[in-house]
């Protein structure tokens, strides 16, 4: 696992629930050391939580980071096209005609801040 995986890993652990960052956000707060879609693939590399790392879906809220649109990305690695919208949807985050969450509502601005 590259170094800055946990470091990615622990800002998405902090995004609060009903709340969103993006992959750029997310690759600006680590000082661009990576991009916006390595960011992605350091979520896709959590694995399933099964096997109770450190880190892994179960302990970080990968599905509350999303594109710079507002809209979900995770069909492009394999999961199911609606799992993410489900699950920020079970937080109260709604969706458009156009299948994006409204980010001036839901981005975490408090934690850009800082």
């Amino acid at each position: 696992m590259s170094e800055i995986y946990p470091q990615i890993y622990r800002i998405v652990q902090k995004i609060p629930k009903g709340k969103v960052l993006t992959y750029g956000l997310i690759s600006h707060m680590i000082g661009g050391r990576m991009s916006a879609q390595g960011v992605g693939w350091a979520l896709k590399a959590l694995g399933s939580g099964k096997a109770k790392k450190e880190f892994d879906s179960s302990n970080v809220p990968w599905h509350r980071v999303v594109n710079a649109q507002g809209g979900t990305s995770t069909h492009k690695v394999g999961l199911p096209p609606d799992l993410q919208r489900q699950l920020l949807e079970a937080e109260g985050i709604k969706f458009n005609s156009e299948e994006k969450l409204d980010l001036e509502k839901h981005l975490w601005k408090e934690i850009l801040s800082k």
